[in-house]
């Protein structure tokens, strides 16, 4: 079995270790554009020595925003902040990845009553339930998808990771919870992933074929009516034979039914419940890499003391991702690879860091280095 120091070849990207940086938001960006505290954050964790880096989540259209200060790449005037930041982990030696993406039903918005899409008018945010996407609607997000790839590209980003998760757009395609078509875009499996299929195509088709593609799905969504486990293992052989290049196993944890002027919605989130949860979406993770041939990654609470080792142990997932443990201590990675796991500052899970970007930038209740508004900006590249 590989161990976390152990190398791993993906496409053309060679990964010195299987630790991951997953893809958090951290309401550093300024008008939707890349800010030198947040080249100088990616700087720091690169030097922590990751074998990879995913960089968080990039809006593919302006009324796509997860979040208030999310960053932007639907036009070219982002892509030089974007390269700052691709520029300082490459800087490490570490492949960086953009992660793309549309908001769909839950989008962002200051105004609630402002309309927001989705495959279906099924409510996930407060506001009104979302209009369902047109036929054009969905070609135009298709389109959207590729050309945010091409900037990526172009801001010199090793790679590019699509997010069909967390019930942004395109997971919203894929569960039957979201997606309650009766068109060529929903029903069976297949028109439910008809959506993804075609993003993967046309990005493959703006960044060549030997570009690395990766898309974030579900392992699991432990929501009632959601989408199986055995509809999790279909979809990624969808993708791998598409050309996804890697999967990157996410869930949804939680979800509950919340109200908004006596309308109901369902209310989600990809953290697992605080408690005995960790490394809960990884037995679903382990189906997925059973099934397909490209790399797998699992996340979910992995920084619990020795998970990590035991879910490759176990043959769950190729790479592991850590989230809010980097948040907690950004050193993470480079004490469990040099064995000094008992020094790592622990995550205490008090969810500060998802309340506080809802407002503007992160905050965590164990590094209160972030509540420095200068954090280390004279480390960013120029």
């Amino acid at each position: 079995m590989p161990r976390l120091s152990d190398p791993l070849q993906v496409k053309g990207l060679r990964l010195r270790n299987r630790l991951v940086m997953a893809p958090m938001v951290t309401g550093f960006a300024e008008d939707h554009r890349a800010s030198p505290r947040q080249a100088a954050w990616y700087a720091d964790h690169a030097r922590a020595g990751a074998g990879m880096i995913i960089v968080e989540s990039c809006a593919i259209v302006p009324d796509a925003l997860l979040l208030p200060r999310l960053l932007g790449i639907w036009e070219d005037a982002q892509i030089p902040g974007l390269a700052r930041i691709a520029d300082a982990i490459r800087a490490e030696g570490i492949p960086a990845i953009l992660q793309i993406v549309h908001g769909g039903a839950r989008s962002w918005r200051e105004d609630l009553s402002l309309e927001r899409v989705g495959p279906s008018p099924v409510p996930l945010m407060p506001g009104p339930a979302p209009r369902a996407m047109t036929e054009a609607d969905i070609e135009a997000a298709i389109a959207a998808f590729a050309r945010a790839a091409r900037r990526a590209v172009e801001a010199g980003f090793d790679g590019v990771e699509l997010h069909g998760a967390h019930y942004y757009l395109i997971s919203e395609f894929l569960s039957p919870y979201t997606n309650r078509r009766t068109d060529c875009w929903g029903g069976d499996r297949e028109g439910r992933s008809r959506m993804g299929r075609e993003v993967v195509r046309a990005v493959r088709r703006e960044v060549g074929a030997g570009f690395p593609l990766l898309c974030r799905m579900h392992a699991v969504e432990f929501v009632e009516g959601g989408m199986s486990s055995e509809d999790s293992v279909y979809f990624a052989g969808v993708l791998e034979k598409e050309g996804v290049d890697l999967i990157d196993a996410s869930g949804i944890g939680t979800s509950s039914q919340g109200n908004w002027e006596g309308r109901t919605f369902l209310n989600t989130s990809s953290v697992l419940p605080k408690g005995d949860n960790a490394g809960a979406f990884a037995p679903f993770t382990g189906k997925i890499r059973n099934a397909v041939h490209v790399p797998v990654i699992a996340v979910g609470k992995m920084g619990k003391p020795g998970l990590a080792q035991d879910v490759l142990d176990q043959g769950q997932a190729d790479l592991i991702a850590l989230a809010r443990q980097l948040i907690a201590d950004p050193q993470a990675i480079r004490k469990i690879l040099d064995g000094r796991e008992e020094e790592i500052e622990r995550c205490q899970e008090c969810n500060l860091c998802f309340s506080s970007i809802r407002q503007g930038a992160l905050r965590c209740g164990v590094n209160h280095s972030l509540e420095e508004e200068s954090f280390e900006t004279e480390r960013s590249p120029r």
